[in-house]
């Protein structure tokens, strides 16, 4: 009698477990399951468990490097490179939420130490760099990365400085003439313009510890730092979807660096060969905290359920909690066998944190049964 063949590739529950724990969790419970072979991928879609996803599915090494942390402190992180020397980067290893004080103001912190991994990768002679985007706690349109990779920017005194949100307005001149050259490809799920009621600021600056008059000025500096560049560069990033990424980190990546922008979840996808590991499976399961609207624009399950629904494969979802019905869902996804919810009371995240493991374990067990 054949195996029953899963694919286990749920992105994180944040705050509480990562991908690789859930893949874990499932792991302890099949070990001695003769009747299934599973395949575990932990998942990301361009955020922080990236180069988790990555370094689990390809072979390579991670990279120490100390580099200027978010507030011009050094601070120790790493960087994956593949058997192929592809260099793999993730925002939120230097200038991320997660390492972001409690009172952390994205106006005043740089992405500096991102740009010093990249020119690190360049001194391994890395073919292609890839940029996770994700949780990212700045807000300066990429202009430290910049800096690390040769651009300068002077002030009305033509003094060179280091930009950071709220001294963008001081940006008069820019001179990107010995940029580092490096081939880099932006990750990301998010599609928000550089500036604007959409924008970097408007859209994430609360989150990140701004208040609603700085939030007005880190819009103010973006719009005046795309201004410059049109200006100095002849590039227009102001309207391009994906720029106001962490911060505008993706705008200043496709002015500074030439990058190209690809969607999170499907170039990671891609990368762990993802077709090829579904194409002999009988069932996937997939999922992600919460299940909402914004699903459907680039996020871990969007990705996966797309590529199920390629290969006729059925799809389990298990979220933390769903604004979306079953049957909402397989409107728009019609390969989803089920949809689960750890926490269908809706608790606060203060009580289900304390019981997440568990309650996901419950899940596994409705779900085997």
């Amino acid at each position: 009698m054949s195996k029953t063949k899963i694919v286990i590739a749920s992105d994180s529950f944040k705050g509480t477990l990562s991908s690789l724990d859930i893949c874990n969790l499932f792991k302890q419970e099949l070990e001695n399951n003769k009747d299934v072979f599973a395949t575990y991928l932990p998942i990301a879609d361009g955020g922080e468990g990236s180069l988790e996803a990555i370094s689990n599915a390809i072979d390579g090494r991670f990279i120490d490097i100390e580099v200027t942390g978010l507030y011009f402190q050094k601070v120790k992180t790493h960087f994956y490179v593949d058997i192929n020397n592809n260099a793999y980067i993730e925002t939120a290893s230097c200038c991320g939420l997660v390492s972001a004080r409690s009172d952390n103001d994205p106006g005043k912190v740089t992405t500096l130490g991102l740009g010093e991994q990249i020119v690190k990768a360049k001194e391994l002679e890395c073919k292609n760099i890839y940029i996770f985007l994700g949780g990212s706690a700045s807000n300066d349109g990429g202009t430290g990365l910049a800096c690390a990779l040769g651009t300068k920017f002077y002030d009305k005194n033509d003094n060179e400085f280091i930009p950071t949100g709220l001294t963008l307005k001081d940006v008069v001149r820019i001179d990107n003439s010995n940029h580092l050259d490096v081939n880099i490809t932006i990750l990301s799920d998010v599609k928000s313009p550089f500036y604007g009621i959409e924008g970097a600021a408007y859209k994430f600056a609360t989150q990140k510890g701004a208040s609603k008059e700085e939030m007005k000025l880190l819009d103010e500096g973006l719009e005046h730092l795309s201004n410059a560049i049109k200006k100095d560069l002849n590039k227009d990033i102001s309207n391009i979807p994906g720029a106001g990424a962490a911060g505008g980190l993706g705008g200043g990546l496709l002015a500074f660096t030439n990058a190209t922008m690809k969607s999170g979840i499907n170039a990671i996808l891609d990368l762990i060969s993802f077709d090829e590991k579904i194409k002999g499976s009988d069932i996937v399961i997939s999922g992600e905290g919460k299940l909402d609207k914004q699903t459907y624009d680039g996020k871990v399950i969007d990705g996966i359920a797309k590529r199920c629904e390629k290969y006729h494969k059925p799809l389990i979802i298990a979220v933390g909690v769903s604004e979306i019905s079953l049957e909402e869902l397989k409107k728009i996804y019609p390969c989803v066998l089920d949809l689960y919810e750890t926490n269908e009371k809706h608790l606060p995240f203060k009580e289900i944190k304390k019981t997440a493991k568990e309650d996901y374990l419950k899940i596994i067990h409705k779900i085997l049964s």
